[in-house]
């Protein structure tokens, strides 16, 4: 988050051009279909829980009956503009973090023993890393794709009015987003339900909900149509979210020369309709869900998934340290950027290993025993990464670009920050919430 800091408050185009434009076309395609790939498969994923999850408020109404209905809505939706989509978003998030701020309050209380008459008794257990390493190794894959999204900033700089000030205000939000939302969700979690409590495995997924199972054991019979509720939202926005950053992924590589051009299509709002509607469709791979392979259709969804944003994520680090050091041998200064990425370039060497290791980690339990499916399931997109850009590099004639040649002019920003000279203490307070 702090390289795209740095690299789009000076150019406002997305990371997949900044890594054609400091490293090689070729390498920023590749990045670019893989951001691709990881948003159609947060669509498919996505649209699996939300399917899963409604039928919870009943089971008259089939899986796929449930899919069609919301996929009219999404496709009627994404048609209304990026100023609907922002404002939706706004509000759903909105929700979420009530629902949330309520359910930590909650279980702060439960795990106390606030409650009269219940107790979460000893959530941790016997033992607290029951399962060790393999444990932790296996929660990677589904850590990228849930953390996944943080970048897509990156995708939106060129609609930010001042992208100078916006773009390190997101940067910076992004440690107590996190904080508050994932590490706040797995303590909540962790201090009121076991990590074996047999209802984990049983039921339908609304059910399965940690959030669920602790309301449950404070008394709550009905608490599942509140997790249904809150799951629910969760995943509109979701959904929401991954058709629009799909779609614009694939828009921008367009444009970009590296997707057919049919993609740049748009309606009189501006919309990428063509781009919108085909990684729309794709949502209906969803419905693998349904065959007695479910589990290993979904699994097999998250992990490339997951090994996508590890990619992703360490190639905008890589193209940031290319960067800085292209922009510093051509004589400029740190004092010209706007934003400097802190604890350069150690930050950035370490998101660029950690980025390689969780690529080969997360899979290191099917070696033994070895698990030929499995092991293509996990490690298939590593090579193809490099396909993608050796296919690149041999018909696109594309070459490494080398620090001398880097073009810092071109499209660079010059906007100043607008200061904001609101007077009134109150008003600038409630503006800052």
């Amino acid at each position: 988050m702090t390289s795209i800091g740095e690299l789009n408050t000076l150019y406002d185009f997305n990371f997949a051009i900044h890594a054609s434009r400091w490293v090689d076309p070729a390498f920023g395609a590749s990045v670019g279909w893989n951001y691709v790939l990881l948003w159609v498969c947060n669509i498919i994923s996505e649209y699996v829980s939300l399917t899963s999850v409604v039928s919870f408020y009943s089971d008259k109404v089939p899986v796929w009956g449930y899919f069609l209905i919301f996929w009219g809505f999404f496709t009627m939706y994404q048609s209304l503009g990026v100023q609907v989509f922002g404002e939706g978003e706004y509000i759903l998030s909105f929700v979420k973090i009530t629902f949330l701020s309520g359910f930590y309050l909650f279980s702060i209380i439960f795990a106390a023993g606030g409650i009269k008459g219940y107790s979460p008794g000893n959530p941790f257990g016997e033992y607290p890393l029951a399962h060790g390493f393999k444990g932790i190794a296996n929660s990677f894959v589904y850590a990228g794709v849930f953390y996944s999204g943080v970048e897509a900033v990156s995708m939106t700089a060129s609609e930010a009015k001042n992208p100078r000030k916006a773009i390190p205000i997101a940067v910076k939000q992004t440690l107590w987003r996190i904080l508050f939302v994932y590490f706040g969700a797995s303590i909540s979690y962790g201090i009121t339900v076991a990590w074996n409590n047999e209802s984990l495995s049983t039921g339908n997924k609304t059910m399965k909900s940690p959030m669920t199972i602790a309301l449950i054991s404070a008394g709550w019979k009905n608490a599942g149509y509140f997790v249904t509720t809150l799951i629910m939202v969760t995943c509109f926005s979701s959904v929401n979210s991954a058709i629009y950053i799909s779609s614009r992924s694939l828009f921008h590589l367009a444009i970009d020369n590296k997707a057919p051009k049919i993609f740049t299509k748009v309606d009189k709002r501006g919309n990428p309709w063509v781009a919108v509607h085909t990684v729309h469709s794709l949502g209906a791979l969803s419905m693998l869900s349904l065959g007695s392979t479910a589990q290993t259709a979904y699994t097999y969804i998250v992990n490339l998934a997951g090994v996508s944003a590890f990619i992703v994520w360490a190639a905008i680090s890589f193209t940031q340290i290319r960067f800085r050091k292209g922009w510093l041998l051509q004589g400029h200064t740190v004092d010209e950027l706007p934003y400097v990425a802190p604890f350069y370039p150690y930050s950035q060497i370490f998101a660029v290993g950690l980025g390689i290791l969780l690529c080969l980690v997360q899979g290191w339990t099917v070696f033994v025993p070895f698990e030929a499916g499995t092991f293509v399931d996990v490690y298939i997109l590593l090579p193809i990464f490099f396909i993608i850009i050796a296919l690149y590099k041999i018909f696109g004639k594309t070459k490494w670009v080398t620090y001398d040649k880097m073009d810092f002019e071109t499209d660079r920003k010059h906007v100043e920050i607008v200061e904001d000279n609101e007077k009134s203490v109150f008003r600038k307070f409630w503006k800052d919430i």
